[in-house]
């Protein structure tokens, strides 16, 4: 079959090459790939990954054969999954029934195709925190898409929403999720807001060191990723006057053994269908970009989420 593969010697590393068809496990069902997003870790591993090795965790098609245990969706089912082994990206992927979810009608597959790590690191992030109606809730990275939905799904908790942005071009689109706006580099923007009950920070590096001086007494602050660099300096006077304040670290696997990607898929979807969550697409196009896609991701060049089709 057909399956983006690892070339550092292309444009953002990655193109369409070959792989082996999958075959599946008794709890496994096939699907029949249509579309993906990308999410910026991915497009990292490729700088590194072996050279022809698959990749891609956000995937979206239609299941071609069902589990033989009986678990998850029929055959015929739209779904939407997340490729824990980044196989995603291919023509066909076979993934455990409690990674997938079926797909409502009413939802496009490019809306799908944006929730799997995304809108689960937001959800279950946001879900570490407590007393959260009525709090301060600062989230970095507010563009991209853990953030953008992580804004939304915030204020859906009945939380104050402040966004941290490095770019006033991606202000307007962020606002339109009811978060007030500060734009800084650095974090060192806030001391006219906050204090935060908790913080959602994808950045890390010194941003989350200048972030933590804003953490209310008993405060969160959960990290997920480490765009701006994987070192913090740590005010630790400032993180002792917090009481029981912490730093939580987040990884997206671990914390979807708790609550299955399918379970979490299925709640994410119906606030799609409902209308309370929207997405954020800002690249559509075919997968033979994407390797050009990639690279715009690197250099955020698009707010929200990038979706690749399939031809």
């Amino acid at each position: 079959m057909k399956a983006v593969v690892v070339d550092s010697s292309v444009e953002g590393n990655l193109r369409i090459g070959e792989a082996p068809t999958p075959s599946t496990d008794s709890n496994e069902v096939l699907i029949r790939v249509r579309a993906f997003s990308l999410n910026r870790g991915e497009v990292r591993r490729a700088e590194s990954n072996d050279p022809g090795s698959q990749i891609g965790w956000d995937t979206v098609g239609v299941v071609e054969q069902g589990a033989t245990d009986g678990s998850g969706p029929a055959p015929g089912t739209r779904v939407v999954g997340f490729s824990r082994r980044m196989r995603g990206w291919a023509e066909y992927v076979a993934l455990p029934s409690r990674d997938v979810a079926a797909i409502p009608d009413a939802i496009s597959d490019d809306d799908a195709a944006t929730l799997p790590v995304a809108a689960l690191t937001a959800l279950y992030a946001l879900e570490r925190c407590e007393r959260l109606l009525g709090s301060g809730v600062l989230v970095t990275g507010a563009s991209g898409g853990v953030g953008y939905f992580a804004c939304q799904l915030a204020r859906l908790m009945g939380a104050n929403v402040t966004a941290l942005l490095r770019r006033t071009d991606h202000q307007s689109a962020v606002e339109a999720t009811g978060a007030k706006v500060v734009i800084s580099s650095d974090g060192l923007g806030l001391t006219d807001v906050g204090p935060f009950r908790a913080i959602i920070d994808g950045v890390g590096g010194d941003t989350l060191g200048a972030l933590l001086t804003r953490l209310e007494p008993s405060g969160r602050a959960i990290v997920y990723g480490v765009s701006g660099g994987a070192d913090a300096t740590i005010p630790v006077r400032d993180l002792m006057f917090t009481g029981d304040g912490r730093i939580d670290g987040f990884h997206l696997y671990r914390e979807s053994e708790f609550e299955s990607a399918s379970r979490g898929l299925t709640r994410l979807l119906a606030l799609l269908e409902s209308g309370r969550l929207t997405t954020l697409v800002g690249v559509t196009g075919d997968w033979s970009k994407v390797g050009a896609t990639a690279a715009q991701l690197i250099g955020r060049n698009y707010p929200g989420k990038a979706v690749l089709r399939i031809s």
